[in-house]
């Protein structure tokens, strides 16, 4: 059943489980460095696309945006400590943190709205 599918972890280690299936996506992050963004620069923003990826690495839950059919490159977008704040029709709001390249000490508050295609 597919649908069993999704829901299984690959592979046996605990300590990084990834699950099977991707979804098609498009990402708008919803906040800088410094607070979250306006209303209308939200809107006009425009959206990352990719597929969307949760996994759990040594306790901590990530959500990545990838490049389609590419698991191996860079992601194009990472959420560390993702949580799940609001669903809304075909899609959802998470919040958690975005580590700027190299270092991790100097984490930020990132919101995403992700809509599914």
């Amino acid at each position: 059943m597919a649908d069993d599918r999704r829901r299984r972890p690959a592979g046996g280690d605990a300590a990084q489980q990834c699950y099977t299936s991707a979804m098609r996506a498009k990402v708008k992050r919803l906040r800088e460095r410094n607070g979250r963004l306006s209303d209308q620069q939200i809107a006009s923003a425009i959206p990352v696309e990719g597929e969307f990826v949760v996994h759990t690495v040594a306790g901590v839950r990530i959500a990545q945006l990838q490049q389609p059919n590419n698991q191996v490159a860079d992601p194009l977008l990472l959420l560390h400590h993702a949580e799940l704040t609001t669903m809304h029709g075909p899609g959802m709001l998470l919040k958690g943190e975005e580590w700027p390249q190299g270092d991790q000490r100097r984490a930020y508050v990132q919101e995403w709205s992700v809509r599914f295609e």
